[in-house]
């Protein structure tokens, strides 16, 4: 009796292969263009997505996402009185042009990031609250101060509030070390 079951699960399994084989070789001709037409579809996709320049007749910027919608309370008032220019709208997104496979693809873009060398130092710059003291009357008054205490260190030459230089790099950084 148990040699019969045996029997019979091995049939039905290479009947099973048998049918399964039969439909992919059926529709090799069909199934494998469209693997190959889905795969170049993707990496077109990821091209337009991950390009340095964007693509506007291909993606769209947008600001439709969570976070942005609660930091866009925060930004705007920001850059009405600071120079800091933060985009809410740094969601590149593809757009859905024509039929073809359609692989929906975002990411978020480097738009907060400082686009010259000046503004690596201006927009942080913006933000120090010692800004506020950088003026011609705060450094007459160092100078002053400086001269009457002997202090060149108190002199508006040494000490510059409010100001972001990206090129400085400490003493220790710069020896070799052994």
């Amino acid at each position: 009796m148990r040699f019969k079951c045996k029997g019979q699960a091995n049939v039905e399994v290479m009947l099973s292969i048998g049918i399964l084989l039969a439909i992919y070789l059926s529709l090799y001709q069909v199934l494998i263009p469209a693997i190959n037409n889905s795969t170049v579809n993707l990496i077109e996709a990821r091209k337009i997505i991950w390009s340095r320049v964007m693509d506007v007749d291909r993606a769209q910027l947008s600001g439709e996402y969570r976070l942005n919608k609660h930091t866009e309370k925060l930004f705007i008032p920001l850059n009405r009185l600071l120079p800091v220019k933060l985009q809410g709208k740094n969601l590149r997104e593809l757009k859905k042009l024509d039929k073809k496979p359609f692989y929906p693809m975002s990411r978020l873009t480097d738009s907060w990031q400082a686009r010259s060398s000046e503004e690596l130092s201006t927009r942080p710059a913006s933000l120090v609250v010692n800004n506020l003291l950088s003026g011609e009357i705060t450094e007459l008054i160092q100078d002053g101060l400086s001269s009457l205490f002997l202090a060149k260190e108190l002199s508006s030459d040494y000490l510059v509030f409010g100001t972001i230089s990206p090129d400085v790099v400490p003493e220790e950084v710069l020896q070799k070390k052994e």
